[in-house]
């Protein structure tokens, strides 16, 4: 009778081990980044630096005027067309994946840059 109580309860007490995971293993706690990323471009000697950038879908693209004169970001697939003084920024956050030719319209030399959006 002994025995047979011993049986059971160990059976009882391997199936709630189970039952409320009674693993080793800790659960992952690393915790999430919500922070909203972003991604500088700067455009100084009448060049976009970087004039490559891959960015995840929902990062925020700044581009920075260094230069003593006004530049443009055009961005024909989405219709924008932004004016950027001398020491001002102006910000996209791309949310559709894809790739996407970036001009300065009021340059010369062909001022350009590709966003790649992941």
């Amino acid at each position: 009778m002994i025995r047979k109580t011993a049986i059971a309860l160990t059976i009882v007490g391997t199936l709630f081990t189970v039952a409320c995971g009674g693993s080793d293993t800790p659960a992952d706690t690393t915790p999430v980044d919500s922070t909203p990323q972003s991604q500088t471009v700067q455009m100084f000697g009448y060049k976009f630096n970087p004039n490559s950038v891959s960015v995840a879908a929902g990062t925020t693209v700044v581009f920075e005027n260094k230069d003593p004169e006004r530049h443009n970001v055009t961005i024909s697939a989405l219709g924008i067309d932004q004016m950027v003084d001398p020491g001002q920024s102006w910000s996209y956050t791309f949310t559709t994946t894809g790739e996407f030719a970036v001009q300065n319209r009021l340059a010369t030399n062909g001022m350009a840059a590709t966003i790649n959006v992941q």
